[in-house]
């Protein structure tokens, strides 16, 4: 069966991909890549049809003539945040940026638990500190992590309840009128009045 698999894989790379004698320019060469893939597979938990049909969507889009490495198929195999109900990448760097402001603490509301976590592990107060460039790199390496769990169906931690805030004293006319008072009256070097 999973011969049938990557039989079927290879003839269907071979029509999408026209330069694919560059990848394979003989039997031996194909037969070993077959192999290589199967096992590429094996390790990183590339394992239902499914999977392998989004590697196909994802290569049939580039425009490319020839065929990816086996690393660069199986990244292609793992949807797009977008194919399982996700925000976007630029969408969810955004808002782990406007949250990671610390106005924005004990407010900040998430699209989901990924973008939480995915801020989180790219450091909420390091990533505003960098580069739009390398705070995007770092959090794009996080929340595609995120993307594989949820699309794997790993339950995510949900996103902690903001922290109480500290209770402020009440505030009316009267305490005012008072703390007036007393600054008056320490102003003119006298006893505060009761």
């Amino acid at each position: 069966e999973t011969g049938k698999v990557i039989n079927q894989l290879f003839r269907q790379l071979r029509s999408i991909r026209t330069a694919w004698r560059q990848a394979w320019p003989d039997a031996k060469a194909y037969k070993e890549s077959k192999a290589t893939w199967l096992q590429a597979f094996i390790e990183n938990g590339i394992c239902t049809q499914e999977q392998i049909d989004i590697g196909l969507i994802r290569c049939r889009a580039e425009p490319s003539d020839f065929i990816p490495s086996v690393g660069k198929f199986i990244q292609g195999c793992v949807p797009t945040p977008e194919m399982i109900g996700l925000p976007s990448l630029d969408a969810a760097f955004d808002q782990a940026m406007r949250n990671c402001h610390p106005a924005m603490h004990a407010v900040a509301k998430w699209f989901h638990p990924a973008v939480y976590h995915a801020t989180a592990a790219a450091g909420f107060h390091s990533l505003p500190l960098l580069s739009r460039e390398l705070a995007l790199i770092s959090f794009e390496k996080r929340y595609l992590e995120q993307v594989r769990k949820v699309w794997q169906g790993v339950e995510l931690n949900p996103v902690p309840v903001a922290e109480l805030a500290v209770p402020v004293a009440a505030r009316t006319p009267t305490v005012g009128n008072r703390a007036l008072a007393d600054l008056r009256a320490m102003r003119a070097g006298g006893a505060a009045r009761a």
